[in-house]
């Protein structure tokens, strides 16, 4: 299945976790950061998640990435 556009995201996980999907995903591949920086910048500095919920999320992007197009 691809993911052409945010609205497949939103259907596919609904609002919240697309958003924090679609974040770290600008991160990682627009703002070339690699995934320990935002871990640090995102759990750390921020404490704007757990690191549980962190892991987790990046855990589903690695299993979605390469169907990702819009990013």
């Amino acid at each position: 299945m691809k993911i052409n556009s945010e609205i497949d995201l939103i259907k596919l996980f609904g609002w919240t976790i697309s958003s924090k999907i679609i974040f770290i995903l600008n991160q990682l591949r627009l703002q070339n950061k690699s995934k320990e920086d935002l871990y640090e910048e995102i759990v750390e500095k921020n404490e704007l998640m757990k690191s549980k919920s962190f892991h987790n999320l990046i855990n589903k992007i690695d299993r979605i990435e390469k169907d990702i197009v819009f990013v």
